[in-house]
């Protein structure tokens, strides 16, 4: 189980060469609520379905409490370039429904735009959010889960230094690939780790 020692003061925004992760906050609301009702986005959490406008709305609020209580959460993801909504990549301890886990894991998770794939956007926002799950947020060890099915999220999740731990049933009963890193082995990794991110 990941153990959260302390946190930093929350420093702002994270900044990779064209992406801003900026901390959860209500001005992109819509575009969550739009991104969560994409089947192409959808297809991938939980049981597929994508989700309505009150359910992203719930989501979204909990994320924003995430923040208030324990400091850190998800990040929007606003590419430097356009100014635009990407997605987000963000932490979060495990939800209750997360029953891969064990309770209190902080985990990593990212959803970007499809209009974004195959840019390497995820993995830039993923480097930046692990970096600060270590180094800001305290864990000893970050954890994140994708349906097996869900290739682009396993090459992420590789990419950034994640290692397979197993293979679990989620809520929904489908196969979830659980996956971590240990901040020793975050430690080991090289600075410029991955070189390859787009």
């Amino acid at each position: 189980m990941t153990e959260v020692r302390a946190l930093g003061e929350v420093t702002g925004a994270l900044e990779t060469g064209r992406l801003v992760l900026e901390r959860w906050d209500e001005r992109h609301l819509d575009d969550f609520v739009r991104l969560a009702a994409d089947p192409r986005v959808a297809r991938y959490v939980a049981d597929g379905d994508p989700w309505t406008r009150d359910r992203a709305t719930a989501r979204f609020a909990e994320a924003l409490g995430h923040w208030s209580r324990y400091g850190f959460g998800w990040r929007s993801a606003i590419e430097r370039a356009t100014g635009a909504w990407v997605g987000f990549v963000g932490l979060n301890f495990a939800r209750p429904e997360a029953i891969e886990l064990a309770p209190r894991s902080v985990e990593i998770g990212w959803w970007i735009d499809p209009s974004r794939w195959r840019r390497g956007l995820a993995t830039e926002g993923a480097v930046a959010v692990r970096d600060e799950a270590f180094a800001r947020v305290g864990v000893d060890r970050l954890w994140a889960r994708y349906q097996t099915s869900n290739p682009a999220s396993a090459r992420v999740a590789e990419k950034i230094g994640l290692r397979a731990e197993r293979v679990a049933r989620s809520r929904s009963n489908r196969p979830v690939q659980v996956v971590s890193l240990a901040i020793e082995d975050w430690a080991r990794l090289p600075q410029d780790y991955p070189s390859n991110a787009p």
